[in-house]
């Protein structure tokens, strides 16, 4: 080594030369390496804005969650999208039977009611729309992030089946890069899940009470038909589908027994069905009860919350039974007196005659009934024309029906 002024010169020996060789291809090596690092991160993938999603029954509806990573405003959602246009904001669920089906587009959004209501896009396998309306829902903000959305199935044309199902984003003013700002979950891929049916299993309100009538606000009346099934019930069940009202039908154990297919076809046309003992005796014992709860259950999953006394007969006793098995013991304000077989004029008048509140007395079993078949019809009618709606003896007290998936 030798120095010049304020020059300095290096002249290594062999041995420095090799050092230098090896320090110099080892920080070649390392900026090669940390260039690899800075290219590999800038190449990352950007986050998925969808975190998650999922879909799931509870009682009678679908529902489905979506959480996303920026805040959703849900009034600024399409609720009717083209989501072949990169400008167009929306959060969807998408639903299809199968690959060669029309898949079903649910999506929130709107600016009038933007939580009563989803949109629904019939989307064909080209991709184009063949149909879109909106239909009722519940939707639900659930934070800044989780849009929540319930709905009755039927109402989207979702019947029990396996689906494919996947939920779909797009916002492009969210704020984010435009990767960032659509996605799907699950990625790239989409999820199976089966709608199951779903039946009425029980109801709440059994509270042992003794009840002639309900409110009087409403201008709802419950229809009520005695000692069934019998061959006179499905005529019965014919016309209340015809006429669109609903009704009690407080049922015979060994009936039930006897005729558990017309006794689940009540169930099935969404009637609500109710206990009336065993055996018709007068003031039935707790066994009686609860052997008819049980040939019911059997029968159609579904445990009365209503107890008909026989001839009305009750006293406190019975009353205690009841409600011990949590029921309620309904009695009524209009009796048709149809089981005497006036006439079926006299029993049109009988129902017609009945006001908001109303608790009416029929019977489609234990006898000759066709009187009342042919009064039934034309007495809803005129029910009707005056503004009431015929409605079930739970929905007219303010009771819930319980709904599980089968």
């Amino acid at each position: 080594m030798t120095e010049s002024g304020n020059d300095l010169a290096v002249e290594l020996t062999p041995r420095g030369r090799k050092a230098a060789r090896w320090t110099s291809a080892f920080f070649m090596g390392l900026l090669v390496t940390l260039a690899l690092v800075a290219g590999s991160s800038s190449s990352k993938p950007p986050e998925n804005p969808v975190k998650s999603a999922t879909v799931f029954q509870k009682g009678r509806q679908l529902v489905f969650r979506i959480t996303i990573r920026p805040e959703v405003v849900i009034k600024d959602m399409q609720r009717m999208p083209d989501v072949s246009k990169p400008s167009t904001r929306y959060l969807c669920a998408e639903f299809s039977s199968s690959p060669a089906r029309a898949t079903k587009r649910l999506c929130v959004g709107g600016k009038n009611r933007t939580y009563e209501s989803i949109g629904l896009t019939l989307v064909g396998d080209s991709g184009k729309t063949i149909s879109d309306r909106a239909v009722s829902a519940r939707v639900e903000r659930v934070s800044d992030h989780i849009v929540e959305v319930g709905l009755l199935p039927g109402r989207a044309g979702i019947t029990p089946d396996r689906y494919r199902w996947r939920a779909i984003y797009s916002d492009p003013e969210c704020g984010r890069t435009p990767d960032e700002c659509s996605g799907q979950f699950p990625v790239g891929e989409w999820a199976d899940y089966r709608v199951r049916p779903v039946d009425p299993v029980g109801c709440t309100g059994g509270n042992g009470q003794v009840v002639r009538r309900g409110p009087g606000g409403a201008k709802e009346v419950a229809l009520t038909f005695d000692d069934g099934p019998s061959p006179y019930t499905r005529q019965v069940l014919s016309i209340l589908r015809e006429k669109k009202a609903k009704g009690t039908f407080f049922v015979i154990g060994s009936a039930v027994a006897s005729d558990p297919s017309t006794t689940r076809k009540i169930v099935a046309d969404g009637h609500e069905i109710a206990n009336h003992s065993y055996t018709h005796p007068i003031l039935p014992s707790g066994s009686e009860l609860r052997r008819t709860n049980q040939v019911i259950r059997d029968a159609t999953r579904f445990k009365p919350c209503l107890f008909r006394p026989p001839y009305g007969a009750i006293d406190g006793r019975l009353a205690a039974e009841a409600g011990a098995q949590k029921m309620k013991s309904i009695l009524w304000d209009v009796d048709t007196n149809d089981w005497r077989t006036p006439g079926s004029g006299s029993i049109y008048s009988s129902i017609v005659s009945a006001g908001s509140g109303s608790i009416v007395l029929m019977h489609d079993g234990g006898g000759y009934r066709s009187q009342t078949v042919a009064a039934l019809g034309p007495a809803i009618s005129n029910l009707k024309r005056r503004g009431y709606r015929l409605v079930t003896v739970s929905k007219l007290l303010g009771n819930r029906t319980i709904y599980r998936p089968r």
